[in-house]
Formats: structure tokens, sequence, C-alpha cells
């Protein structure tokens, strides 16, 4: 069976254009992301089959508004992600709060179908966290899990910017008003050694004296996923979690 192929200009089958896309390169970008057909032709081959004069031309105002249109979806999807995560946090101190009032709030008819829509919307949530999770920062979910990954991005506000922080800056992300209490009291306090991150099974699990260890390594690794799924977009994950589990065990 010959399979349809989407190219920059039309759908090809039997090596036939049976559908052209417009010939304005802008509108052809959208179009040839919204098909949901395959691409499978040689750069060097699309000439061939090209309708339109001025190939090169052409071509390369497509290749713009192509990359112009998938960065926009990308903006897009990172912001509902960071609103999903922030929701989910929402949502599950909502849950929390309902479980330690339980012995009050369930003498009242609606507790039960409050807290039963409670725990669908969450797990309607983690769904849609994991989904785009692993869209955006496959590096990041894989090494963390979907939830911590993308909290994390949302407190950094983008993964840009967490792609950019040094692993210190990481570790402590999410506890800033800590820092800023220790650091206001000229070091009275202790320093706070873990923000976010303290939620990962890797720290929770160690032995209290190897935790801060466990949060420096683990800051690192994930310095390194959220620049691998920013600047490369390579998938490594499974390297840096099977590195971090090895260097965990050493301790």
């Amino acid at each position: 069976m010959i399979k349809k192929l989407k190219l920059p200009f039309g759908i090809l089958e039997n090596k036939k254009l049976i559908q052209k896309f417009s010939e304005d390169p802008k509108k052809a970008a959208k179009q040839f992301l919204e098909s949901k057909e395959e691409t499978g032709i040689l750069d060097a081959e699309l000439e061939e089959y090209s309708p339109y004069k001025n190939f090169q031309r052409w071509i390369n105002e497509f290749g713009i508004n192509l990359v112009n249109l998938k960065l926009k979806n990308v903006e897009r999807e990172e912001e509902e992600l960071i609103h999903a995560a922030r929701t989910h946090r929402e949502i599950n101190h909502f849950i929390n709060v309902l479980k330690n009032r339980e012995d009050i709030l369930k003498l009242y008819k609606s507790y039960k179908q409050v807290f039963e829509n409670s725990e669908k919307l969450k797990e309607k949530l983690e769904e849609k966290i994991k989904k785009l999770g692993e869209e955006i920062a496959p590096n990041l979910s894989y090494l963390l899990g979907s939830i911590l990954a993308a909290t994390l991005i949302a407190q950094a506000k983008s993964l840009k910017n967490l792609a950019k922080m040094p692993a210190s800056k990481i570790q402590i992300l999410g506890a800033e008003k800590s820092m800023f209490r220790y650091l206001k009291e000229d070091k009275k306090n202790k320093m706070p050694k873990y923000g976010i991150i303290y939620m990962c099974p890797y720290i929770q699990d160690v032995k209290k004296e190897n935790k801060g260890k466990v949060a420096r390594t683990l800051s690192s690794k994930i310095m390194f996923a959220a620049r691998l799924d920013y600047f490369s977009g390579n998938f490594e994950g499974d390297k840096l979690k099977e590195k971090l589990e090895k260097e965990i065990n050493k301790l």
C-alpha cells in the first residue's frame, strides 16, 4: 500500500500531488503543520515535485514561517504546562486540607462529592502534565517524573530560564524566602539545602546526613536535562538517570 506523504506544497501519492497547499508560503506552512500525513521526501527531491516557480525563494520563505509557527506552538504548550502545574499544586493543597478537616467536613452532605470531584480534577491535570511534559521536556520528565519536572519549570517561569540556571540555583529553587531570611538575619539560621527538589524520592529516601549531597548531585543532573531539552532536543534521560542512581548508590 502506497502511503500519502506531505510536502511543503501539498500531499503526494504515487509520485503525484493529489492535494495542493496554498501558493502563499505562510499559509502553506500552516497547512503543512496541521496535516496528519507523514513526511518522507528528501530535500534534494523536493524541487522535482514543486508546482511553483522560484522554488528556492519559495521554500526559504516556507521554512522561516514553519519555524515561527512551531516556536509559537511550543510557547503555547509551555504556557499550558505551567498553568496546569500551578493548578495541580493548588488542587493538591486543597485535597490535603479536605483530608485534614475530614472529621468536621464529613458532616456536610456535599463533602464526599467535593472530595471526589477534586480527585478527578487532579487525575486529569496529571494526565495533561504528563503529555505536555514528555513533549516539552522529555529528559527532565524522565529524570524526575512529569509532575516535579513541570513544577520546576513553573517555578522558573519557563524551560529557558531553568536551562540557563546553574545547578546551585536549581538546588534551592522554591526556597527563595528561606534564603532571603538566612541572608537578612546575618546567617543566624541554617542555609536552605534544597527547595522544590526536596519532593524527589531520591532525596526523600536517603539518610539525613546524605540529603545535601544527593541534592547537589540531583541538581547537576537537572541542569543537564533542562539544557538538553531546551538547547538540543536530544534524548539522554535514560543515561542521566542511570548515572545519577550510580552516584547516589556510592554515597
